[in-house]
């Protein structure tokens, strides 16, 4: 069973988490119109860690202090785990049917046939099971590492 101040902690976890990850799909999803995968979900990581470190540090954990000590701490924690997410990302995209959901409209005559628009679903459910992978070890490296209390 889990302490109240750790389901807390934890559902603060998931909600900056929450947000952290639709930046994260955003800027993953926009660039990788023009740049590869693999740079594509770097710099959604990157963006995302940021904005990340900022509300746990001082919502989740109510760490006030200027440690720059565990500002590095958690740059190596999410390195090891941006690494991770980027890499089971591209093995999630290698290994998921390469699938594609269109929506168009039929029947009118001012309506074209073709899709208005299409959302690659591959690529959704990949970020989805890496971010799965790169959030428990986030938590745990967070709240036994990073933030811990003294």
């Amino acid at each position: 069973m889990i302490s109240s101040k750790t389901y807390i902690s934890l559902t603060k976890f998931a909600i900056v988490g929450g947000l952290s990850f639709g930046l994260d799909f955003f800027v993953y999803y926009t660039t990788s119109q023009f740049f590869p995968t693999f740079l594509a979900k770097s710099l959604g990581i990157i963006f995302a860690t940021g904005f990340n470190y900022l509300l746990n540090k001082w919502w989740t954990w109510g760490q006030k202090d200027k440690n720059n000590q565990r500002l590095v701490k958690y740059i190596a924690l999410y390195t090891i785990s941006g690494l991770l997410n980027v890499i089971s990302n591209e093995i999630f995209l290698a290994t998921l049917p390469n699938a594609e959901l269109l929506l168009s409209l039929n029947g009118a005559s001012f309506v074209s046939s073709k899709p208005f628009f299409a959302f690659k679903a591959d690529k959704f459910f990949a970020m989805i099971f890496a971010t799965i992978v790169g959030m428990i070890i986030n938590f745990i490296g967070q709240k036994l590492w990073v933030f811990k209390e003294k």
